[in-house]
């Protein structure tokens, strides 16, 4: 099988303490491509942070300061800083510590937004950076101001394009009020989407600043603000790359909006409170400094070697047998369309499979030549007129084989999305590609000679919501030709924890479009599934392997189905056309 490369799969050094903080001495100043502001030189700042501390600042140059954290000694160190207008964003790191700042100032109000960054925050990746932010103002003898910068979701549903001053061009989508994604088109190897906690914070109307920090992937964190009426962004950048060399910058930007999916909170609600649920609110409280909402598969999932999956497939299959988190009241009614039904569907420079049809849930299959029937459990599923979308094992097959195929029975056109437990990285993740070909049928319709189903971009830049049931509920955002992210809903309908995946779109239909994705770094499942945009409701099926709440692993293969609601979208697809 062939599988998508990209900077997705990129390994990460697992560094040490001391190995970060040798390469944080002596205190780095950050790059910048286009010259800084030299805007503070020869200022002075004393900073009120609310809750504290004090931050106290004398700039004794253009990139030069003494620095006193809560009273204490000051310190030299080197700064940078960037403009956007009114606002200033400087950064620094403190000398013989894991430790620095970013710091957002408004020099029109005085208010501040102080970012304290460290390394080392998360045991087990110490690379990752922390961040803890806190609101305040600059001490000027006048009266404390009463307004403060504040959490929002004003931006929530954006989508961006920057170029950058040192050659970086992204897109970025921001679905959720704690998450967002990005697509770093810049980079060779990169056109998959990436998915990081964030922040998101109210400067006034126009200008709004934003965090993220790549969990699970660099650790690095990104500070910007940025400026909604020009569509400009001055940023910073701290962490360590894929070679491990200190990525310490700062950049200037200009950009296009791309489009905004509908955020669905009720219209009252400005996002200056995160929605948490309480097992959320037990994660991030006051006492855990710097905490993030997070998710991360590296450490929910076992690693399982390839005889361990051998056994689980022996032991504990599990095919149509309970249900997925996707698997829900809205799951399509299964369909008798094909019962007593037998054909071929045949696949160009491919495979060819006959197939008869025993019931609503048993079939049977064989290879074109095989004498051999073999008898499975599958579901299948009317997706749109005449067009039946159905899944099944293939047992005893080494790595084990699952096929998903959407069939249109009116004009004699199949796909078949062809799955194997094993991708060429992980024994235990799915790879899977996608087939076109015909369906021969007697009494059927002639199979055309040319004419197939195929890929297409028709859904890059949709946005959809999926009820799945009361206990799940996602937004969908097809981000790239290649890829696209989920976002899980908090309360009152806000966007929360996000993740992504490679996967392929194949248009069957005008009313009918085919969507497959492998959830690689994750829990290494594949969903397919066929969404009709004339009804707004999709069917499909999981595979994979996977941990259960008993302790116990099994392969399974489950249905999953949603009502669907359009969110718009973003017009993006010009940027991987110049691509």
């Amino acid at each position: 099988m062939d599988f998508f490369k990209s900077t997705f799969y990129n390994k990460y050094t697992p560094l040490t303490d001391a190995q970060i903080s040798a390469k944080l001495k002596p205190a780095p100043k950050a790059g910048s491509a286009s010259p800084p502001s030299t805007a503070l030189a020869g200022k002075s700042l004393k900073i009120i942070l609310d809750g504290g501390p004090t931050l106290e600042y004398k700039f004794e140059s253009k990139d030069k300061l003494t620095f006193s954290e809560g009273g204490a000694k000051a310190v030299a160190a080197p700064y940078s800083a960037k403009e956007l207008d009114d606002i200033i964003l400087f950064t620094h790191m403190i000398p013989d510590t894991v430790r620095g700042y970013g710091v957002v100032y408004d020099t029109k109000t005085n208010l501040v937004t102080a970012f304290e960054l460290w390394f080392g925050g998360f045991e087990k990746d110490k690379r990752e950076v922390w961040r803890d932010f806190k609101f305040g103002y600059v001490a000027t003898g006048a009266s404390v101001p009463e307004k403060r910068h504040a959490l929002t979701n004003r931006i929530e549903g954006k989508g961006t394009y920057w170029k950058n001053d040192n050659g970086v061009e992204m897109l970025y989508f921001f679905p959720s009020v704690v998450w967002s994604s990005f697509v770093e088109l810049s980079d060779p190897l990169g056109g998959i989407t990436i998915t990081a906690p964030s922040d998101y914070i109210k400067i006034d109307d126009r200008r709004y600043i934003y965090s993220r920090v790549e969990q699970e992937y660099s650790g690095a964190f990104t500070l910007e603000v940025i400026d909604l009426f020009n569509i400009r962004h001055v940023g910073m950048r701290l962490g360590f790359d894929k070679n491990d060399a200190l990525d310490y910058t700062m950049y200037y930007g200009e950009g296009e909006i791309t489009g905004q999916s509908t955020n669905l909170e009720p219209l009252a609600d400005y996002g200056t409170e995160i929605p948490l649920g309480e097992e959320h609110r037990k994660m991030i409280n006051p006492q855990n400094k710097g905490v993030r909402p997070s998710y991360r598969p590296k450490y929910m999932h076992k690693d399982y070697t390839q005889a361990e999956v051998d056994e689980v497939i022996k032991k504990n299959s599990k095919i149509f047998e309970g249900r997925s988190i996707m698997s829900s009241m809205n799951t399509m009614e299964p369909s008798d369309y094909m019962v007593a039904k037998t054909f071929t569907l045949r696949y160009d420079d491919g495979p060819a499979w006959e197939y008869d049809i025993t019931d609503i849930n048993h079939l049977k299959w064989r290879a074109e030549g095989e004498k051999t029937w073999h008898s499975e459990k599958y579901e299948g599923y009317e997706a749109a007129k005449d067009i039946i979308i159905f899944s099944h094992i293939c047992t005893g097959s080494k790595p084990l084989r699952n096929l998903t195929q959407a069939v249109d029975f009116s004009n004699a056109l199949a796909t078949c999305v062809d799955a194997q437990m094993g991708n060429g990285r992980k024994p235990w993740e799915v790879g899977h590609k996608a087939i076109f070909g015909v369906l021969e049928m007697k009494g059927g319709p002639t199979s055309p000679v040319v004419a197939r189903h195929g890929f297409t971009t028709d859904l890059v830049g949709k946005a959809f919501s999926w009820t799945y049931g009361g206990m799940m509920q996602s937004i969908h955002v097809y981000s790239t030709p290649d890829s696209y992210s989920w976002t899980i809903m908090l309360d009152k309908n806000a966007g929360g924890w996000m993740w992504s995946s490679p996967c392929l779109y194949v248009k069957l239909r005008k009313d009918a479009y085919l969507m497959s994705w492998t959830e690689d770094t994750c829990n290494g499942n594949q969903g397919t599934f066929i969404v009709n945009p004339w009804i707004m409701h999709d069917g499909g099926f999981f595979f994979g392997i996977g941990n259960n709440p008993d302790g116990n692993s099994d392969v399974h293969l489950t249905s999953l189905g949603a009502f669907a609601r359009p969110l718009h979208g973003f017009d993006i697809m010009k940027y991987f056309d110049k691509k």
